[in-house]
């Protein structure tokens, strides 16, 4: 499987779940929502780069990289979209830059 499907397939997934998640369950209210008010966006980006890293220390690839930083760089708008497409942009850059 291909880095760029992975990450689609992994953007799909999560994307989905969160969709359901907000359709299925009721909002959250008092205790619930000031915890998840508190937890930060960078907070989800740093456990999709573990995803992708894994347990090997070692360096990613640069398109791995790139789509971590363009999804952080966006977290502060706390739209799920925007940061999927920001990390999926950032993929796609480098990966044609890699290929000129």
């Amino acid at each position: 499987m291909s880095d760029l499907a992975l990450l689609v397939m992994v953007a799909a997934i999560t994307y989905l779940s969160r969709a359901a998640a907000v359709v299925l369950f009721p909002s959250a209210r008092g205790e619930l929502l000031a915890l998840v008010g508190r937890i930060p966006a960078p907070l989800f980006a740093s456990l999709a780069v573990f995803a992708f890293v894994g347990d090997d220390v070692v360096l990613p690839e640069a398109s791995t990289i790139a789509a971590v930083f363009a999804a952080l760089l966006v977290t502060p708008k706390r739209s799920l979209g925007l940061t999927l497409a920001a990390g999926i942009a950032g993929f796609v850059v480098v990966e044609l830059v890699r290929l000129m």
